[in-house]
């Protein structure tokens, strides 16, 4: 018994006492408010009324916070509606609808299944963020709450080789341990390893990693893998248990899992990268390389036989060369070789040494793994088939993608279409989509962002690694003629606006389309409709900032100063704790509620701002002129003192600091408020560059 005893006096001294030691020091440190939570949703309270938003550091657990990676915004309820149908969907930036995220599958996929279920109120819900894969798609499902919505749709499998813990990618190094690397992420939840690695990157100089600023794609250029490079089968098999993994957590969460395959232009994306065989001799090097420039030369004459043949010679040489593949698929493709050069497309894919798209073992890994999966759980959609279905006699191109992995309207579309399809039959209703033209006018596509978008993808074409590829030439054709054809069709706002009417009058469009129509009515100076659909939108879709400000800018102009204080404090709800939103709206609210008579109130609001933002002088400086400008012409000349006081103080301690010599015209604003205060001699001071405080 002794023994025993000692026994159990051990354990408790060498395990439990450390446990709880360190347990209260975890505890202690969150009450602190030390660290991050890397919850994909957190909780607010609006009205009375628990809502989760997106937690925008969640990504910051995975890439650097410069580098501005995160989730999109949303806003919803909590508690569950019988009257509601929501769907989430996770994966990359296929998924998240880049480069047209305002017309992605998501919004496309809430339109066709409005117009389906018109007794419901659908909420799609996109978590897809840009440049993730599968280790940080599990973490979105392993987060989740439960029963948050009632399907889940996962499209993901283009970024596992250049994603967090690939091999290609650009700020970790690859693990070829998936446990390791979930032992790596739990121990970054922790708020005492996120204190160690705070004192240590505040103490480290010259930290590169945490400068990182997005460059795109061509930060990744430098990590080619070859598709015999050994990391490939870890790269796989993490891939498959981090699926198995978060289709079962979303299973269990109640939620009915949509799983689909990726679909990735073949026809009309070369590859970014062949990576040579390097057992080949010097004099096979050589042969090669002439066999090569012969094969593109006799492409350019139009010479396709003899071209397949040349490409058919450099494979024979060099099988893994992934050009030479996309060049045989193309000169087979002209000869109407459709079943060759659909072989010969998805080799030079597979081949692809920078490991963008989704290759065709990653989707089947999919198949096999939705094939084993309960049907009263999940539904399998084989989108990538669907896709080339929907190209024949062709594979997949620019019919359905705009570049290497991002689809199109067209393609988001047909997304929409199949996603509807498996949730409407799911819920035991009729199939009736939306055709196109109708689905297009109901969310507004296109649009002047339309134009925009396509702007930014013709400029990201113009970086590493598009001017790389054998087509390059015919990509910057492609994106030249879809701007002018874009251009011509959107029109100026005036035809814009007109063209809008009909969905206007029907009803039917969504709180975007509100949004657009409002900001072409401030365009067109068009009042009465402008405050229309800013209501509309804030009866369709109340968690909207920029809404919100948009309808207290309009009120203000009118002098509805009563009628903005209620949308000003419901905007604070929806500012996610960036200082630029909280500083602007409690700036705005604090006028409103200066020109509605309510002093104290608006003394509070304003003058939180230079006390919870000291750094942001701008903000600061135009609170202390409401201040003073209101006490001024409420003759109210002690109060001015009492700001005018604040204000030098405040001042003073800037100058204190030098951060005055970051704000250009310091001295010329001091001088404006002390003016409009009436202290003109210390106002010409200050004009003068001698302060005076």
């Amino acid at each position: 018994m002794p023994q025993l005893k000692n026994l159990v006096f051990t354990l408790i001294t060498v395990l439990v006492v450390p446990l709880v030691f360190f347990l209260l020091i975890e505890v202690g440190l969150t009450a602190a408010g030390v660290g991050k939570s890397y919850a994909y949703f957190k909780e607010i309270e609006i009205q009375g009324e628990i809502h989760f938003q997106e937690n925008s550091d969640f990504a910051d657990q995975f890439y650097p916070a410069s580098l501005n990676v995160g989730p999109l915004q949303n806003t919803f309820l909590a508690a569950p509606s019988e009257n509601r149908l929501r769907v989430l969907i996770l994966g990359g930036s296929a998924a998240m609808g880049f480069p047209h995220k305002n017309h992605g599958v998501d919004r496309l996929l809430a339109a066709q299944l409005q117009a389906m279920l018109p007794g419901k109120e659908i909420e799609v819900i996109n978590t897809a963020m840009t440049a993730v894969n599968s280790h940080v798609v599990y973490e979105v499902a392993r987060t989740l709450p439960h029963d948050v919505a009632d399907f889940a749709i996962i499209l993901m499998g283009n970024n596992e080789v250049v994603g967090p813990y690939g091999p290609g990618t650009m700020n970790q190094n690859f693990l070829s341990n998936l446990n390791a690397i979930r032992l790596l992420q739990g121990l970054k939840r922790l708020r005492l390893w996120q204190a160690i690695e705070g004192i240590l990157s505040s103490t480290l100089q010259g930290d590169a990693v945490a400068d990182l600023e997005w460059q795109g794609m061509q930060m990744f250029v430098e990590n080619g893998v070859a598709l015999d490079d050994p990391r490939m089968a870890d790269v796989y098999s993490q891939y498959e248990t981090n699926l198995r993994d978060t289709v079962d957590l979303l299973t269990e969460k109640g939620m009915h899992v949509v799983l689909s395959t990726v679909p990735v232009n073949l026809r009309d994306s070369a590859p970014f990268l062949s990576v040579q065989n390097a057992d080949l001799n010097e004099p096979e090097k050589q042969r090669f390389a002439s066999v090569l420039e012969t094969a593109w030369a006799q492409m350019d004459r139009g010479d396709w036989a003899g071209a397949a043949g040349a490409f058919q010679d450099a494979i024979n040489i060099d099988a893994g060369f992934a050009e030479a593949h996309f060049g045989l698929a193309q000169a087979l493709d002209r000869q109407d070789q459709y079943d060759s050069a659909r072989s010969h497309y998805q080799q030079a894919l597979n081949f692809d040494g920078l490991r963008f798209r989704a290759d065709t073992e990653i989707n089947q890994i999919i198949r096999s793994v939705a094939g084993e999966l309960d049907a009263d759980d999940a539904m399998f959609i084989d989108s990538d088939s669907i896709f080339n279905d929907a190209s024949a006699p062709h594979v997949l191109g620019w019919n359905l993608l705009l570049e290497h992995v991002h689809y199109d309207f067209s393609g988001n579309a047909l997304l929409a279409d199949q996603f509807s399809q498996a949730i409407v039959e799911a819920v035991e209703q009729p199939f009736q989509p939306l055709p196109r033209a109708e689905l297009a006018a109901r969310v507004g596509y296109p649009n002047h962002e339309t134009i925009e978008n396509i702007k930014g993808l013709r400029a990201m074409a113009e970086q590493p690694p598009f001017p790389g590829q054998s087509n390059y030439a015919e990509f910057l054709d492609f994106l030249d003629t879809k701007l002018d054809e874009t251009t011509r069709e959107v029109g100026s706002p005036a035809a814009a606006f007109e063209r809008r009417q009909a969905v206007v009058r029907a009803g039917t469009g969504d709180w975007r389309f509100h949004f657009e129509m409002a900001a072409l009515a401030k365009f067109l100076r068009k009042t009465r409709q402008m405050e229309f659909h800013l209501k509309q939108l804030v009866a369709l879709y109340p968690h909207n900032r920029e809404t919100y400000i948009n309808l207290v800018e309009l009120l203000g102009r009118q002098g509805r100063w009563d009628d903005a204080v209620p949308y000003l404090e419901t905007a604070m709800h929806y500012t996610r704790d960036r200082e630029d939103l909280v500083t602007e709206t409690k700036g705005f609210l604090g006028t409103a509620l200066l020109r509605t008579g309510q002093a104290e109130r608006a003394e509070e609001v304003l003058l939180s701002l230079p006390a919870d933002y000291p750094e942001n002088i701008g903000a600061s400086f135009r609170a202390y002129g409401n201040l003073i400008r209101q006490a001024r012409d409420d003759g109210k000349p002690e109060k001015v003192a009492e700001y005018v006081y604040d204000l030098k103080a405040y001042a003073a301690d800037r100058i204190d600091e030098g951060a005055n010599a970051n704000y250009s015209r310091f001295n010329q604003r001091m001088s404006q408020l002390l003016t409009i205060a009436g202290y003109e001699a210390e106002a010409a001071l200050w004009a003068k560059g001698l302060p005076s405080l």
